[in-house]
């Protein structure tokens, strides 16, 4: 599955939060697991996306998920940049630390109202 490369002109080595205001989560409000576990700590009523942006304010998504929050994604301000071929393979939960990676919880978290 190839990827998208998008990148945002003002953030950058954060998390932002792309919600899908029009995708509700069918069972309620989701609460979602605080920073040092890779979330963001707030209660979703609507299905949100949580972007990890590097220092270069780029992050990559993946092509079929890209085509569903495009317009939400041009709407905070990123541009598509590149299609990547092969992009790194993407884990679900807390990794390993590597030093130079950063703390968990101290990612600054871009949330679509503005607010950090």
């Amino acid at each position: 599955m190839a990827g998208i490369r998008i990148q945002h002109p003002t953030a950058k080595d954060c998390r932002f939060n792309i919600v899908e205001n029009d995708r509700p989560y069918p069972s309620g409000p989701q609460q979602c697991t605080p920073p040092e576990f890779g979330g963001c700590g707030s209660v979703h009523m609507f299905k949100t996306h949580h972007l990890n942006i590097d220092s270069f304010g780029a992050c990559i998504v993946g092509d079929i998920l890209y085509e569903k929050i495009k317009l939400h994604l041009y709407a905070a301000g990123f541009r598509e940049t590149n299609v990547v071929d092969k992009p790194p393979t993407i884990g679900i939960g807390l990794g390993q630390r590597e030093p130079g990676t950063g703390a968990w919880g101290n990612i600054p978290i871009i949330r679509p109202d503005g607010d950090q």
